[in-house]
């Protein structure tokens, strides 16, 4: 008859061999590997998209701009206060500038030889993810 210290480490050795093992290359969330080359050109997109918005939201402040000389009084007459658009337009401009320089600067400074593991802030940040929840 076996002692109960003998059992106790015989049920303790037992209960330790059925424990699962996990993978060592569990990965926890999702994080992408993408060239650095696939990122520059990714970013670059990014780039020319938002120098076009800026272009194109430049051509709307001028064509406001001559809307606004012909109409700006009789619109302060007729509704008795007029605000310009033209500041959210700036305001729209700047912003597309802004990034497209911010994302030009990381594609001058992508390694492109290297690898880039990504996670969702990452993506989000280089524009590859919308900005918005799903």
């Amino acid at each position: 008859m076996a002692s109960r210290k003998t059992r106790s480490v015989a049920r303790t050795q037992t209960a330790v061999q059925m424990v699962p093992t996990q993978p060592l290359d569990v990965i926890h969330g999702i994080r992408l590997e993408v060239t650095g080359s696939e990122l520059a050109v990714r970013l670059e997109q990014r780039i020319r998209w938002h120098r076009d918005r800026n272009d194109a939201l430049i051509g709307q402040m001028k064509k406001l701009a001559e809307v606004e000389r012909d109409a700006a009084n009789e619109l302060a007459n007729t509704i008795g206060r007029y605000e310009s658009p033209r500041l959210v337009l700036e305001k729209r401009v700047r912003e597309h500038q802004e990034r497209a320089s911010f994302l030009a600067f990381l594609r001058d400074h992508i390694v492109r030889d290297a690898t880039y593991r990504l996670d969702s802030i990452d993506l989000r940040m280089t524009e590859i993810l919308p900005d918005r929840s799903w």
